[in-house]
Protein backbone atom coordinates (compact mmCIF):
# COMPACT_ATOMS: atom_id res chain seq x y z
CA UNK A 1 0.00 0.00 0.00
CA UNK A 2 2.75 2.19 0.67
CA UNK A 3 4.12 1.94 -2.54
CA UNK A 4 1.20 3.49 -4.31
CA UNK A 5 2.19 7.05 -2.39
CA UNK A 6 5.81 6.69 -4.40
CA UNK A 7 6.50 9.71 -6.87
CA UNK A 8 5.86 9.36 -10.48
CA UNK A 9 2.69 7.06 -9.81
CA UNK A 10 0.33 9.65 -10.51
CA UNK A 11 -2.21 8.41 -8.37
CA UNK A 12 -1.97 9.93 -5.52
CA UNK A 13 -4.07 13.24 -6.67
CA UNK A 14 -6.70 11.06 -7.78
CA UNK A 15 -7.08 9.05 -4.20
CA UNK A 16 -6.82 12.14 -2.66
CA UNK A 17 -9.72 13.76 -4.15
CA UNK A 18 -11.38 10.40 -3.84
CA UNK A 19 -10.60 11.33 0.18
CA UNK A 20 -12.08 14.61 0.01
CA UNK A 21 -15.22 14.32 -2.32
CA UNK A 22 -16.39 10.62 -0.09
CA UNK A 23 -15.59 13.36 3.31
CA UNK A 24 -18.07 16.18 1.24
CA UNK A 25 -20.64 13.51 0.56
CA UNK A 26 -20.34 12.00 3.95
CA UNK A 27 -20.90 15.90 5.55
CA UNK A 28 -23.91 16.05 2.87
CA UNK A 29 -25.59 13.27 4.35
CA UNK A 30 -24.86 13.85 7.90
CA UNK A 31 -26.59 17.33 7.22
CA UNK A 32 -30.02 16.12 5.35
CA UNK A 33 -30.37 12.92 7.77
CA UNK A 34 -28.85 13.46 10.96
CA UNK A 35 -31.56 15.22 12.41
CA UNK A 36 -34.06 13.28 10.52
CA UNK A 37 -33.07 10.24 12.19
CA UNK A 38 -32.77 11.39 15.43
CA UNK A 39 -36.65 12.40 15.78
CA UNK A 40 -39.05 11.00 12.90
CA UNK A 41 -40.66 11.79 9.82
CA UNK A 42 -43.14 13.60 11.08
CA UNK A 43 -41.42 15.79 12.80
CA UNK A 44 -38.80 16.39 9.99
CA UNK A 45 -42.00 17.59 7.39
CA UNK A 46 -43.17 19.75 10.19
CA UNK A 47 -40.54 22.18 10.23
CA UNK A 48 -40.89 25.32 8.32
CA UNK A 49 -39.27 25.96 4.74
CA UNK A 50 -37.42 29.28 5.74
CA UNK A 51 -35.74 27.27 8.86
CA UNK A 52 -34.50 24.40 6.19
CA UNK A 53 -33.60 26.28 3.46
CA UNK A 54 -30.12 27.34 3.97
CA UNK A 55 -29.51 23.96 5.23
CA UNK A 56 -30.88 22.53 2.15
CA UNK A 57 -29.05 24.81 -0.29
CA UNK A 58 -25.31 23.48 1.36
CA UNK A 59 -26.72 19.89 1.34
CA UNK A 60 -27.02 20.02 -2.04
CA UNK A 61 -23.35 22.02 -2.51
CA UNK A 62 -21.91 19.59 -0.45
CA UNK A 63 -23.58 16.46 -1.79
CA UNK A 64 -23.06 17.74 -5.64
CA UNK A 65 -19.14 18.32 -5.34
CA UNK A 66 -18.71 15.38 -3.20
CA UNK A 67 -20.09 13.54 -6.11
CA UNK A 68 -18.12 15.34 -8.97
CA UNK A 69 -14.96 14.63 -7.02
CA UNK A 70 -15.96 10.72 -6.71
CA UNK A 71 -16.69 10.63 -9.70
CA UNK A 72 -13.77 11.96 -11.54
CA UNK A 73 -11.47 10.81 -9.14
CA UNK A 74 -12.94 6.89 -9.84
CA UNK A 75 -12.64 7.55 -13.12
CA UNK A 76 -8.89 8.37 -13.12
CA UNK A 77 -7.97 5.25 -10.58
CA UNK A 78 -9.86 2.71 -13.01
CA UNK A 79 -8.18 4.24 -15.62
CA UNK A 80 -4.68 4.30 -13.96
CA UNK A 81 -5.50 0.52 -12.62
CA UNK A 82 -6.61 -0.51 -16.58
CA UNK A 83 -4.06 1.42 -18.38
CA UNK A 84 -1.41 -0.63 -15.99
CA UNK A 85 -2.54 -3.76 -15.82
CA UNK A 86 -4.18 -4.23 -19.47
CA UNK A 87 -2.37 -2.19 -21.72
CA UNK A 88 -3.58 -2.84 -24.71
CA UNK A 89 -7.50 -1.94 -23.27
CA UNK A 90 -5.57 1.83 -22.65
CA UNK A 91 -8.62 4.85 -22.78
CA UNK A 92 -11.44 2.09 -23.42
CA UNK A 93 -12.45 2.39 -19.41
CA UNK A 94 -15.95 2.61 -19.87
CA UNK A 95 -16.29 0.60 -22.87
CA UNK A 96 -15.11 -1.96 -20.82
CA UNK A 97 -16.98 -1.84 -18.11
CA UNK A 98 -20.39 -1.88 -20.62
CA UNK A 99 -19.44 -4.41 -22.42
CA UNK A 100 -18.62 -6.49 -19.27
CA UNK A 101 -21.75 -6.23 -17.70
CA UNK A 102 -23.61 -7.27 -21.11
CA UNK A 103 -21.36 -10.16 -21.37
CA UNK A 104 -21.82 -11.76 -17.55
CA UNK A 105 -25.82 -11.30 -18.51
CA UNK A 106 -24.72 -13.62 -21.51
CA UNK A 107 -27.23 -16.70 -22.55
CA UNK A 108 -24.70 -20.06 -21.19
CA UNK A 109 -23.97 -22.00 -23.90
CA UNK A 110 -22.21 -25.53 -23.87
CA UNK A 111 -20.14 -26.02 -27.25
CA UNK A 112 -18.80 -29.72 -27.81
CA UNK A 113 -16.68 -30.66 -30.46
CA UNK A 114 -12.79 -30.32 -31.40
CA UNK A 115 -10.11 -28.98 -33.25
CA UNK A 116 -9.97 -25.84 -35.82
CA UNK A 117 -13.98 -26.42 -35.52
CA UNK A 118 -14.09 -25.80 -31.94
CA UNK A 119 -11.71 -22.67 -32.17
CA UNK A 120 -14.07 -20.90 -35.06
CA UNK A 121 -17.57 -21.50 -33.06
CA UNK A 122 -15.84 -20.15 -29.67
CA UNK A 123 -13.59 -17.03 -31.72
CA UNK A 124 -17.00 -15.66 -32.29
CA UNK A 125 -19.55 -16.70 -29.27
CA UNK A 126 -16.99 -14.42 -26.70
CA UNK A 127 -18.20 -11.32 -28.19
CA UNK A 128 -21.90 -12.36 -27.10
CA UNK A 129 -21.26 -14.13 -23.65
CA UNK A 130 -19.18 -14.65 -20.73
CA UNK A 131 -20.75 -17.60 -20.02
CA UNK A 132 -19.09 -20.60 -22.55
CA UNK A 133 -18.22 -23.85 -21.76
CA UNK A 134 -16.03 -25.43 -24.06
CA UNK A 135 -16.58 -29.19 -23.87
CA UNK A 136 -13.09 -31.27 -25.72
CA UNK A 137 -12.96 -34.61 -26.88
CA UNK A 138 -10.47 -36.23 -25.44
CA UNK A 139 -9.41 -39.02 -28.04
CA UNK A 140 -7.08 -37.61 -30.02
CA UNK A 141 -4.06 -39.46 -29.81
CA UNK A 142 -2.11 -38.57 -33.04
CA UNK A 143 1.05 -40.07 -33.58
CA UNK A 144 3.52 -41.81 -30.93
CA UNK A 145 6.63 -39.85 -32.69
CA UNK A 146 5.62 -37.50 -34.41
CA UNK A 147 2.95 -35.21 -33.10
CA UNK A 148 3.37 -33.17 -29.64
CA UNK A 149 -0.22 -34.46 -28.40
CA UNK A 150 1.03 -38.21 -29.37
CA UNK A 151 4.14 -38.36 -27.42
CA UNK A 152 3.04 -36.53 -24.45
CA UNK A 153 0.34 -39.38 -24.46
CA UNK A 154 3.31 -41.74 -24.63
CA UNK A 155 5.49 -40.55 -22.56
CA UNK A 156 3.97 -39.24 -19.94
CA UNK A 157 0.33 -40.42 -19.68
CA UNK A 158 -1.28 -37.10 -20.48
CA UNK A 159 -4.51 -36.27 -21.57
CA UNK A 160 -4.52 -34.92 -24.90
CA UNK A 161 -3.66 -31.73 -24.77
CA UNK A 162 -4.13 -30.29 -28.30
CA UNK A 163 -7.87 -29.07 -28.93
CA UNK A 164 -7.46 -27.50 -24.64
CA UNK A 165 -5.04 -25.35 -25.73
CA UNK A 166 -6.76 -24.43 -29.30
CA UNK A 167 -9.58 -24.00 -27.11
CA UNK A 168 -8.08 -21.58 -24.41
CA UNK A 169 -6.61 -19.56 -26.88
CA UNK A 170 -9.73 -19.04 -28.71
CA UNK A 171 -11.81 -17.70 -25.36
CA UNK A 172 -8.64 -15.55 -24.30
CA UNK A 173 -8.59 -12.08 -23.17
CA UNK A 174 -5.00 -11.84 -23.21
CA UNK A 175 -2.64 -10.03 -24.91
CA UNK A 176 -1.92 -11.80 -28.60
CA UNK A 177 1.61 -12.28 -27.96
CA UNK A 178 0.45 -14.40 -25.02
CA UNK A 179 -1.69 -16.76 -28.05
CA UNK A 180 1.01 -15.97 -29.85
CA UNK A 181 3.40 -17.55 -27.65
CA UNK A 182 1.00 -20.83 -26.66
CA UNK A 183 0.76 -21.60 -30.29
CA UNK A 184 4.63 -21.36 -30.69
CA UNK A 185 5.75 -24.82 -31.80
CA UNK A 186 9.62 -25.63 -31.80
CA UNK A 187 11.73 -26.44 -35.12
CA UNK A 188 14.77 -27.03 -34.43
CA UNK A 189 15.62 -28.80 -31.15
CA UNK A 190 16.36 -31.91 -29.62
CA UNK A 191 13.67 -33.62 -27.91
CA UNK A 192 11.36 -30.53 -28.32
CA UNK A 193 10.85 -30.29 -32.34
CA UNK A 194 7.38 -30.27 -33.09
CA UNK A 195 5.88 -29.53 -29.56
CA UNK A 196 4.05 -26.86 -28.91
CA UNK A 197 4.56 -24.48 -26.12
CA UNK A 198 1.05 -24.26 -24.80
CA UNK A 199 0.89 -28.25 -25.13
CA UNK A 200 4.46 -28.16 -22.80
CA UNK A 201 2.52 -25.43 -20.62
CA UNK A 202 -0.32 -27.55 -19.78
CA UNK A 203 1.69 -30.51 -19.22
CA UNK A 204 3.94 -28.47 -16.87
CA UNK A 205 0.70 -27.42 -14.48
CA UNK A 206 -0.84 -30.64 -14.72
CA UNK A 207 2.27 -31.92 -13.09
CA UNK A 208 2.20 -29.09 -10.74
CA UNK A 209 -1.23 -29.31 -9.83
CA UNK A 210 -1.64 -32.58 -9.46
CA UNK A 211 -4.40 -33.17 -12.30
CA UNK A 212 -5.27 -32.17 -16.38
CA UNK A 213 -8.75 -30.92 -14.97
CA UNK A 214 -6.34 -28.36 -12.52
CA UNK A 215 -3.99 -27.27 -15.37
CA UNK A 216 -6.24 -26.25 -17.94
CA UNK A 217 -8.20 -24.54 -14.65
CA UNK A 218 -5.12 -22.31 -13.87
CA UNK A 219 -4.05 -22.02 -17.32
CA UNK A 220 -7.09 -20.24 -18.25
CA UNK A 221 -6.97 -18.15 -15.63
CA UNK A 222 -3.72 -16.90 -16.75
CA UNK A 223 -4.70 -16.90 -20.49
CA UNK A 224 -7.83 -14.85 -18.52
CA UNK A 225 -10.45 -16.72 -20.69
CA UNK A 226 -14.28 -16.07 -20.95
CA UNK A 227 -15.92 -18.87 -20.13
CA UNK A 228 -14.56 -22.64 -18.97
CA UNK A 229 -12.85 -25.14 -21.03
CA UNK A 230 -13.79 -28.70 -20.12
CA UNK A 231 -12.68 -31.92 -21.00
CA UNK A 232 -15.41 -34.10 -21.51
CA UNK A 233 -13.96 -37.37 -19.45
CA UNK A 234 -10.84 -37.58 -17.54
CA UNK A 235 -10.34 -41.12 -18.34
CA UNK A 236 -8.12 -42.15 -20.74
CA UNK A 237 -9.90 -43.01 -23.90
CA UNK A 238 -9.48 -44.44 -27.54
CA UNK A 239 -11.44 -43.71 -30.77
CA UNK A 240 -12.28 -46.89 -32.19
CA UNK A 241 -14.50 -48.22 -34.61
CA UNK A 242 -15.74 -51.35 -36.24
CA UNK A 243 -16.25 -50.87 -39.96
CA UNK A 244 -19.09 -52.25 -42.40
CA UNK A 245 -16.39 -54.38 -43.89
CA UNK A 246 -15.89 -56.31 -40.64
CA UNK A 247 -12.52 -54.49 -39.79
CA UNK A 248 -11.47 -53.06 -36.46
CA UNK A 249 -9.04 -49.93 -36.04
CA UNK A 250 -8.39 -48.11 -33.36
CA UNK A 251 -7.27 -44.23 -32.54
CA UNK A 252 -8.19 -41.16 -33.89
CA UNK A 253 -5.65 -40.78 -36.80
CA UNK A 254 -6.88 -43.95 -38.15
CA UNK A 255 -10.40 -43.78 -37.86
CA UNK A 256 -10.13 -40.43 -39.47
CA UNK A 257 -8.97 -41.70 -42.77
CA UNK A 258 -11.31 -45.12 -42.98
CA UNK A 259 -12.38 -44.48 -46.15
CA UNK A 260 -9.41 -43.87 -47.88
CA UNK A 261 -7.45 -46.38 -46.18
CA UNK A 262 -10.07 -49.24 -45.42
CA UNK A 263 -12.44 -48.22 -48.13
CA UNK A 264 -15.77 -49.00 -45.86
CA UNK A 265 -17.72 -46.73 -44.03
CA UNK A 266 -18.41 -47.07 -40.40
CA UNK A 267 -20.35 -49.40 -38.85
CA UNK A 268 -20.37 -48.81 -35.10
CA UNK A 269 -17.85 -46.09 -32.99
CA UNK A 270 -16.96 -46.22 -29.76
CA UNK A 271 -14.16 -45.82 -27.00
CA UNK A 272 -11.65 -48.12 -25.50
CA UNK A 273 -11.83 -48.06 -22.42
CA UNK A 274 -15.44 -47.16 -21.94
CA UNK A 275 -15.36 -43.29 -20.39
CA UNK A 276 -17.66 -41.57 -17.23
CA UNK A 277 -18.41 -38.31 -18.74
CA UNK A 278 -16.48 -35.49 -16.29
CA UNK A 279 -19.58 -34.04 -13.39
CA UNK A 280 -18.56 -30.28 -14.26
CA UNK A 281 -19.68 -31.13 -17.70
CA UNK A 282 -22.60 -32.61 -17.09
CA UNK A 283 -23.55 -29.52 -14.70
CA UNK A 284 -22.84 -27.06 -17.24
CA UNK A 285 -25.46 -29.25 -20.00
CA UNK A 286 -28.03 -28.94 -16.83
CA UNK A 287 -28.03 -25.24 -16.88
CA UNK A 288 -26.94 -24.35 -19.95
CA UNK A 289 -29.35 -22.12 -22.45
CA UNK A 290 -28.20 -23.87 -25.66
CA UNK A 291 -25.81 -26.59 -26.82
CA UNK A 292 -23.79 -26.57 -29.72
CA UNK A 293 -22.39 -29.39 -31.44
CA UNK A 294 -19.79 -29.01 -34.01
CA UNK A 295 -18.84 -27.48 -36.35
CA UNK A 296 -15.66 -30.21 -36.95
CA UNK A 297 -14.62 -33.22 -37.89
CA UNK A 298 -17.78 -35.31 -37.69
CA UNK A 299 -16.10 -39.23 -36.81
CA UNK A 300 -13.01 -37.49 -34.83
CA UNK A 301 -14.07 -34.36 -32.82
CA UNK A 302 -17.82 -34.42 -32.47
CA UNK A 303 -19.01 -37.70 -32.12
CA UNK A 304 -16.63 -38.83 -29.56
CA UNK A 305 -17.88 -36.60 -26.89
CA UNK A 306 -21.90 -38.45 -27.40
CA UNK A 307 -20.12 -41.77 -26.72
CA UNK A 308 -18.66 -40.84 -23.34
CA UNK A 309 -21.40 -42.46 -20.68
CA UNK A 310 -24.03 -39.88 -19.45
CA UNK A 311 -23.26 -37.45 -22.35
CA UNK A 312 -26.27 -37.86 -24.73
CA UNK A 313 -29.01 -38.65 -21.87
CA UNK A 314 -27.56 -35.53 -19.92
CA UNK A 315 -28.14 -33.15 -23.66
CA UNK A 316 -31.57 -34.79 -23.97
CA UNK A 317 -32.85 -34.18 -20.43
CA UNK A 318 -31.05 -30.42 -20.82
CA UNK A 319 -34.16 -27.69 -21.22
CA UNK A 320 -31.22 -25.98 -23.93
CA UNK A 321 -31.96 -25.36 -27.19
CA UNK A 322 -29.69 -27.89 -29.35
CA UNK A 323 -28.12 -27.00 -32.24
CA UNK A 324 -26.18 -29.00 -34.33
CA UNK A 325 -23.78 -26.96 -36.90
CA UNK A 326 -22.78 -28.49 -40.21
CA UNK A 327 -19.68 -28.51 -42.08
CA UNK A 328 -18.97 -26.19 -45.20
CA UNK A 329 -16.98 -28.99 -46.62
CA UNK A 330 -16.53 -32.59 -46.36
CA UNK A 331 -12.99 -34.58 -44.66
CA UNK A 332 -10.70 -36.33 -47.17
CA UNK A 333 -11.30 -40.21 -45.58
CA UNK A 334 -13.72 -39.44 -43.44
CA UNK A 335 -16.70 -37.70 -44.62
CA UNK A 336 -16.28 -38.05 -48.62
CA UNK A 337 -19.39 -37.41 -50.55
CA UNK A 338 -21.16 -36.06 -47.31
CA UNK A 339 -24.40 -34.16 -48.43
CA UNK A 340 -25.93 -32.19 -45.58
CA UNK A 341 -28.19 -34.67 -44.12
CA UNK A 342 -25.40 -37.39 -44.15
CA UNK A 343 -23.98 -35.47 -41.32
CA UNK A 344 -27.28 -34.89 -39.58
CA UNK A 345 -27.95 -38.48 -39.96
CA UNK A 346 -24.98 -39.42 -38.04
CA UNK A 347 -25.58 -36.68 -35.14
CA UNK A 348 -29.06 -38.54 -34.77
CA UNK A 349 -28.01 -41.60 -35.01
CA UNK A 350 -25.73 -41.01 -31.91
CA UNK A 351 -27.84 -38.38 -30.43
CA UNK A 352 -31.78 -39.25 -30.95
CA UNK A 353 -34.42 -38.70 -33.62
CA UNK A 354 -36.22 -36.15 -31.83
CA UNK A 355 -33.34 -34.27 -29.83
CA UNK A 356 -32.11 -31.58 -32.26
CA UNK A 357 -34.31 -28.00 -32.19
CA UNK A 358 -31.88 -26.36 -34.75
CA UNK A 359 -29.26 -27.35 -37.89
CA UNK A 360 -27.45 -24.88 -38.94
CA UNK A 361 -26.04 -24.99 -42.51
CA UNK A 362 -23.63 -22.51 -44.71
CA UNK A 363 -25.75 -21.68 -47.66
CA UNK A 364 -23.40 -19.19 -49.76
CA UNK A 365 -21.21 -20.78 -52.62
CA UNK A 366 -17.87 -19.95 -53.29
CA UNK A 367 -16.30 -19.45 -57.21
CA UNK A 368 -16.17 -22.60 -58.61
CA UNK A 369 -12.05 -22.28 -59.05
CA UNK A 370 -11.90 -21.93 -55.29
CA UNK A 371 -13.99 -25.67 -54.86
CA UNK A 372 -11.47 -27.08 -57.87
CA UNK A 373 -8.34 -26.57 -55.36
CA UNK A 374 -9.96 -28.26 -52.67
CA UNK A 375 -10.85 -31.60 -54.73
CA UNK A 376 -7.72 -31.67 -55.66
CA UNK A 377 -7.09 -32.48 -51.76
CA UNK A 378 -10.12 -34.86 -51.63
CA UNK A 379 -12.46 -32.12 -50.40
CA UNK A 380 -15.56 -30.94 -51.50
CA UNK A 381 -18.69 -28.99 -50.54
CA UNK A 382 -21.21 -30.26 -48.56
CA UNK A 383 -24.55 -29.82 -50.40
CA UNK A 384 -27.99 -28.91 -49.51
CA UNK A 385 -30.18 -31.43 -50.02
CA UNK A 386 -33.68 -29.99 -48.50
CA UNK A 387 -35.80 -32.99 -49.42
CA UNK A 388 -33.57 -35.64 -47.05
CA UNK A 389 -33.15 -32.75 -44.88
CA UNK A 390 -36.90 -32.58 -44.12
CA UNK A 391 -37.57 -36.27 -42.40
CA UNK A 392 -35.71 -34.52 -39.28
CA UNK A 393 -37.27 -33.11 -36.61
CA UNK A 394 -35.02 -30.03 -36.40
CA UNK A 395 -35.59 -26.10 -37.83
CA UNK A 396 -33.24 -26.01 -40.81
CA UNK A 397 -31.38 -22.34 -40.92
CA UNK A 398 -29.56 -21.81 -43.97
CA UNK A 399 -27.48 -19.04 -43.99
CA UNK A 400 -24.16 -17.30 -45.26
CA UNK A 401 -21.26 -18.56 -42.82
CA UNK A 402 -18.18 -18.67 -45.17
CA UNK A 403 -15.11 -16.83 -44.29
CA UNK A 404 -14.60 -13.55 -47.56
CA UNK A 405 -10.70 -15.51 -48.36
CA UNK A 406 -9.48 -18.16 -50.47
CA UNK A 407 -9.70 -20.57 -47.34
CA UNK A 408 -13.31 -22.52 -46.86
CA UNK A 409 -14.33 -21.86 -43.63
CA UNK A 410 -16.92 -20.64 -41.02
CA UNK A 411 -16.72 -16.66 -40.40
CA UNK A 412 -16.39 -16.75 -36.54
CA UNK A 413 -18.60 -13.57 -36.29
CA UNK A 414 -21.37 -15.20 -39.00
CA UNK A 415 -21.29 -18.07 -37.09
CA UNK A 416 -21.45 -17.11 -33.40
CA UNK A 417 -24.90 -14.39 -34.85
CA UNK A 418 -27.02 -17.62 -36.13
CA UNK A 419 -26.53 -19.41 -32.82
CA UNK A 420 -27.35 -16.33 -30.67
CA UNK A 421 -29.93 -15.74 -32.74
CA UNK A 422 -31.39 -19.13 -32.09
CA UNK A 423 -31.64 -17.96 -28.37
Amino acid sequence: MNKLLLPGLRIKRWLLLFMIGLIFFVIAFAMAFGEYIKNTILNFFSLSHDAYSAKVIAVFILAGIGLLFLVLSSRHIMSFLVNTFIPEKKGKIFNILYKESQLKEGSKVVVLGGGTGLFTILSGLKKYTNNITAVVTMSDMGSRTTTSTGRLRTDLGMLPPGDVRQCIIALSDSSPLMAKLFQYRFKKAQGLEGHSFGNLFLTALTKLTGSFEKGVVEASNILAIRGQVLPVTLDQVHLCAKLENGKTIKREHIVEEHKTKHKSEIAKLYLEPKAKANKVVLKAIKEADAIVLGPGSLYTSILPNLLVEGMTDAIKNSKAKKIYICNVMTQPGETDDYNASKHVDKIVKYLGLSVLDYVIINSKKAPEKQYWEYRKKGSDRVRIDDEELEKYDAKIIKRDLMMSTDLLRHDPDKLARAVIKRL
